[in-house]
């Protein structure tokens, strides 16, 4: 099947101020929706149309799933209590998936902060933000359980809820069979039946660029057999938990790991259960950031970890010019302080990680923690493709992308918007969209 495109003309700059205006009205138009919503639900409508709830009736009254109608009651009754969080989603400049996360930790005191930090940060950021933070509407989590039951056709019905913790552990365990199984289905081709250039073509497969699959694939329609040559030299991302497709075959290759206990020769830095500590006292991990603080801070307690402390100064690693790739230890310090995820503002992808030189390689850039950050291979191809520009000045990113958008990272932290690009850039980049404050 194949796609039309449309080719690019002089009405396009018009087209994508109307998708934009649209994009606005929409957050308009459904904050005054959930408004009205919101005082029918203080009239007590459900009461008057024979209802037990709000929710049921404007399930029934608009013909909606049963979820939606009862998040939309909830957020309906969070913007009749916080107006600022109401008026600024209905001004257009703020999503709806936005409000339903501040609604989460949002209360009469830190309402405007909330707002002016959902105003500078993408969704992805405010994740981060928030990672490690109790809701205010704090509920306790469902008991953790594991049922192993065999069905009347001999299949065993196995099933788990884990805590945040022992869930981590888990992935990272899938993680690094999903990759011994890989290696485990090397076929007996004579020119991978020698140690030596077996250990050749897996150390060239770890420094290849890992390729992020476009973004509409079709599934296979049965499951991979066998694997050639141009798949080894593709292996699966060392990053980021196993795709869903690889969950079973990871599986069982866990199990065989427990039985046999087989070594992957594959570097596998994504499978870790890594926590985060800040100097406020707060604990969290990359991978899960809706894992709670307080737990996390009790497992810390009671288990046997290795600690990554990073300072305000953050971490001083450094190869120089002796070699270009970026070392385990540097790969490691770089995932942690990006959160495990790409570092290119609002991309949040996990999978495909590749270590980019902030001054290029070819530059005379070093491998220095300070002159490296984590970019998926997508955004790292923008870099390369001048779609999109990364420098560093002192403790400070800089980020810019063609069409003119601007963030800066103050000491590595999350990246906020700017209206007002403030660093200097180098002649190539200069071109572009100015703006005024």
């Amino acid at each position: 099947m194949t796609t039309a495109t449309v080719p690019i003309t002089r009405d396009t700059p018009q087209l994508v101020d109307d998708l934009k205006n649209h994009h606005r009205q929409s957050h308009t138009h459904r904050a005054d929706m959930l408004d009205l919503l919101g005082q029918l639900d203080e009239a007590d409508i459900a009461a008057q149309y024979s209802e037990n709830s709000t929710a049921t009736w404007i399930r029934r009254e608009l013909n909606l799933p049963t979820a939606t109608a009862y998040e939309y009651v909830h957020i309906a009754r969070g913007l009749r209590r916080f107006r600022h969080l109401f008026e600024t989603f209905r001004s257009g400049v703020m999503p709806y998936s936005t409000v339903r996360l501040l609604l989460k930790y949002m209360t009469e005191q830190n309402e405007q902060e909330l707002v002016e930090l959902a105003l500078v940060h993408g969704y992805s950021e405010l994740q981060q933000i928030f990672a490690g933070a109790d809701p205010v509407d704090e509920t306790e989590p469902d008991a953790p359980f594991v049922t192993a039951n065999v069905r009347d056709d001999g299949m065993l019905d196995f099933r788990a809820l884990l805590p945040a913790m022992q869930g981590q552990a888990l992935l990272a365990a899938l993680k690094i069979a999903q990759l011994a199984n890989y290696c485990a289905e090397l076929p007996d081709a004579d020119v991978l039946a020698d140690p030596d250039k077996l250990d050749e073509i897996i150390q060239q497969a770890e420094h290849l660029p890992e390729a992020c699959p476009p973004d509409h694939t079709e599934e296979p329609s049965r499951p991979r057999t066998k694997i050639d040559l141009d798949s080894l030299l593709r292996p699966p991302s060392r990053y980021g938990p196993p795709e869903k497709k690889d969950l079973y075959p990871a599986f069982i290759a866990m199990m065989d790991m427990v039985r046999t206990k087989p070594a992957s020769p594959l570097r596998a830095p994504g499978a870790h259960v890594n926590i985060v500590l800040t100097e406020g006292g707060g604990a969290w991990m990359p991978q899960n950031i809706s894992a709670r603080s307080a737990e996390v801070r009790s497992y810390i307690a009671n288990a046997t970890v290795r600690m990554h402390l990073l300072d305000k100064k953050g971490l001083t690693i450094n190869v120089g010019r002796a070699q270009r790739f970026a070392t385990d230890a540097q790969v490691l310090a770089l995932l942690t302080a990006w959160n495990h995820q790409c570092a290119m503002p609002g991309c949040s992808h996990t999978r495909f990680i590749e270590i980019h030189h902030i001054r290029e390689w070819d530059e005379g850039g070093k491998t220095d923690i300070d002159n490296l950050i984590p970019l998926c291979s997508s955004c790292h191809s923008k870099i390369s493709h001048r779609l999109a520009h990364i420098e560093a000045f002192g403790p400070d990113l800089y980020f810019r992308l063609k069409d003119g958008t601007q963030y800066i990272s103050r000491n590595r932290s999350l990246p906020t918007r700017t209206r007002n690009f403030t660093g200097p850039l180098r002649p190539e980049y200069r071109t572009g969209t100015s703006y005024d404050d």
